[in-house]
């Protein structure tokens, strides 16, 4: 084991996204994040064709989708594809500055022992995940491949979920330094799309470590940025790693003009307001929210963002920063699931309420109780009064809401930027235009802010931070910064560099 302190990158350069940096310093190894390449996995993956579980992490070795370190994965996994996993581990711990899946996907393939420190929103965005039917534990750790004894004294095979157990999280505090081993970790909060959200500043034997995760001065928290940057000017950082995903462009609306352009939408739509949004990025939710109030329309939101609503109330820190799931401004969409219960009018006579809850998950049962919970004939009937989120996997909502005419729809959400995603554009587009919401003639209604500074953001962050050396990360254009910093190291993937 290297005693020299240096980073090594295993994903995030020349890329977008997929970031995970190993940190050394005097026998301390620590990650910067655990994330998905998201274009590499979909150079090989699909929704239809997905790793594969009974190859462990093989299937992401094959295509260099994750490094083959022995002691760093799930001990299940490692022994049943041959890759050690009797080993002790050689890592101290994960980083992670937030619940994008770029930057925490594969948090699943850890070993349980490898605690994981993040912000508690963090944390409660991965639970809400989890919760509501995630596929991958991020917080829970499933045993697989476990052979077992049964009743009858035979050996049995068992799934994850006969056998499972917390991971080890560790929740930081803003601002707050804390040490791993040999390195002193300082979190900060900055803005970004999601809450919680932090940048690194990592000060080991060697010199400091500066990292911005995703960072933006144009949304909600502008000023959690400013402060990140002062800090790290003020902190002799040796090398910057700093994120680049819009540096070509020179603009970038506020999340407050999303915010003016969903309300002058609103009031000037006589019927129903449609709309989507990315499902966990509470503030462009508190940006519909606002405009619900000012219109005296109540946001219709759906069963995982109450269960996220939920989560954020039992924080101190955060239950007063967005609405309540019960909010007299909000309401609890239930779907019409399984049987299709909700809202008919023989539920009464020929259904018990038993029988209406087994068409729900576990975790979305307490939300059919719920005062603010309506059903399609509730909006279908006052469609003047809401505004309806209803995302791309959810149009179906639409046969049974029936927007009638004068109604609109607003997309707040990234527009395409691979050949899958303008596909799945094009069938929105057929459902969106099939329901009156749009013509052939007339598109829809865009209105949204990246979670990503542009350029002009991205040069005042280097220019504050005053690293002494800048190595582009989570970019494809690492020109911009070779222009804005007269030191900027050519990092690679699988190379190192050394403090």
């Amino acid at each position: 084991m290297t005693k020299d302190t240096k980073i090594t990158f295993y994903g995030g350069i020349h890329e977008i996204g997929g970031n995970k940096f190993l940190v050394e310093d005097k026998g301390t190894r620590i990650f910067l994040d655990f994330g998905m390449q998201m274009g590499k996995v979909n150079d090989y993956f699909s929704e239809f064709l997905k790793p594969r579980a009974l190859n462990g992490m093989g299937d992401l070795f094959e295509f260099g989708l994750l490094p083959k370190l022995k002691g760093l994965y799930r001990q299940d996994y490692a022994k049943h594809m041959g890759f050690g996993g009797k080993e002790e581990t050689a890592f101290d711990a994960l980083v992670l500055t937030h619940a994008h899946v770029d930057h925490a996907a594969y948090i699943h393939y850890l070993r349980p022992d490898i605690p994981v420190y993040c912000s508690e929103a963090t944390k409660l965005i991965l639970q809400g995940i989890e919760d509501t039917g995630g596929k991958d534990d991020y917080l829970t750790f499933k045993h697989n491949f476990r052979i077992y004894e049964n009743k009858k004294g035979e050996m049995s095979r068992g799934k994850g979920e006969d056998y499972q157990e917390p991971r080890k999280i560790s929740v930081f505090e803003n601002a707050k330094k804390f040490s791993i081993d040999s390195i002193e970790v300082e979190p900060l909060a900055v803005d970004h799309s999601l809450p919680g959200v932090t940048g690194i500043i990592l000060h080991t034997s060697k010199g400091s470590i500066g990292y911005t995760a995703d960072i933006r001065y144009h949304g909600r928290r502008a000023s959690d940025t400013e402060r990140f940057v002062e800090r790290c000017g003020n902190s002799d950082i040796d090398v910057l790693l700093c994120e680049g995903t819009r540096v070509e462009e020179t603009f970038s609306a506020t999340e407050f003009s999303v915010e003016q352009d969903v309300k002058t939408i609103v009031n000037k739509t006589k019927g129903l307001v449609v709309c989507t949004y990315p499902t966990r990025d509470l503030d462009r939710l508190l940006s519909f929210y606002n405009a619900a109030k000012e219109s005296e329309r109540d946001l219709v939101i759906d069963l995982k963002q109450a269960y996220l609503l939920k989560l954020f109330q039992t924080s101190d820190q955060w239950k007063n920063v967005f609405p309540k799931p019960d909010d007299k401004r909000i309401k609890v969409y239930l779907p019409r699931k399984s049987w299709g219960l909700v809202g008919r009018d023989d539920i009464s006579r020929y259904w018990t309420e038993k029988q209406l809850l087994q068409d729900y998950d576990v975790w979305e049962r307490e939300f059919v109780d719920y005062g603010n919970a309506v059903n399609y004939r509730d909006v279908s009937g006052k469609q003047k009064n809401y505004i309806f989120y209803c995302n791309d996997y959810q149009l179906q909502q639409l046969i049974d809401v029936r927007p009638i005419e004068g109604s609109s729809y607003i997309r707040s959400q990234t527009e395409p930027f691979d050949d899958e995603m303008e596909l799945k554009e094009e069938r929105v587009k057929r459902w969106i235009e099939h329901f009156g919401l749009i013509t052939s003639e007339k598109d829809w209604i865009h209105t949204h802010v990246s979670g990503h500074g542009s350029g002009d953001q991205i040069k005042k962050v280097i220019e504050g931070t005053d690293a002494k050396s800048l190595v582009p990360i989570h970019t494809e254009h690492e020109e911009y910064h070779r222009k804005w910093h007269d030191n900027v190291v050519n990092a690679q993937w699988n190379g190192s560099i050394a403090l």
